[in-house]
């Protein structure tokens, strides 16, 4: 998971600061907005450390027969690949994989969620599926479409969260794309998780940091323990 520790905050209406009446609470969320928003290209980093990665698609494509392994070709390479056709919709990546004799090319969306309203499905399924139809005479390979929601371990599940606007076979798990590039999907999780715990850490320590959030919190505690004396007290009597 992305970290909020260390974020410079973008500059906004300040929108956070009048929700909450407190600048210093609107710039921590403001911080903790824009990590959610970078979570996506954070996961994106995790998976391409892993993977080998292809740095010139045009050369690539040339070959009809690859080695046997997995490549990966990013967003950033296929965008600038002459050989494909993007139009602006290029996908997050397209996997080539030769196993056994066999060699396929999986265009993949890659999603940290899972759940969007049917305009935003439909506007997904609609430029994968372009995208795959301007492309599958440029690409020596059987080539099908998946749209990957990480954090989803079942595809039934995400194919609802798409609003059924996708067929459910091209719904994949975090953990069936994790296998298909011959990865861990689980050491992905933890490295992710131990972020999550920081990003706690940091925002307690930063509510702690603004008086008037720090003062709210004292008295909170000073009133659940004040009553929970109280229900400790009535038990013994």
């Amino acid at each position: 998971m992305a970290k909020i520790r260390g974020r410079i905050p973008k500059e906004t209406s300040g929108g956070y600061a009048r929700v909450f009446g407190n600048e210093a609470l609107g710039e921590l969320m403001s911080k903790v907005q824009g990590t959610v928003i970078s979570a996506g290209s954070e996961l994106e980093r995790l998976i391409t450390a892993r993977v080998e990665t292809i740095d010139d698609l045009d050369a690539f494509l040339r070959k009809d027969i690859m080695p046997d392994g997995v490549l990966l070709g990013k967003k950033k390479e296929i965008k600038k690949c002459t050989a494909l056709n993007a139009q602006g919709s290029e996908p997050d990546f397209i996997i080539f994989k030769r196993r056994s004799g066999h060699q396929r090319c999986h265009i993949v969306e890659l999603k940290d969620g899972h759940i969007f309203d049917t305009k935003k499905a439909d506007g997904e399924r609609e430029a994968l599926h372009d995208f795959a139809k301007r492309n599958a005479g440029r690409l020596p390979y059987r080539v099908s479409t998946h749209f990957c929601a990480f954090n989803q371990d079942d595809a039934e599940v995400i194919w609802k969260g798409f609003k059924q606007r996708i067929d459910i076979k091209e719904a994949m798990t975090g953990r069936e794309f994790c296998d298909l590039l011959e990865i861990d999907y689980d050491e992905i999780v933890e490295v992710r998780k131990s972020d999550a715990e920081d990003n706690i850490l940091y925002f307690l320590e930063e509510l702690l940091r603004i008086p008037e959030t720090k003062s709210l919190i004292e008295d909170i505690l000073a009133s659940e323990s004040h009553l929970a004396e109280r229900q400790i007290v009535f038990k013994i009597d």
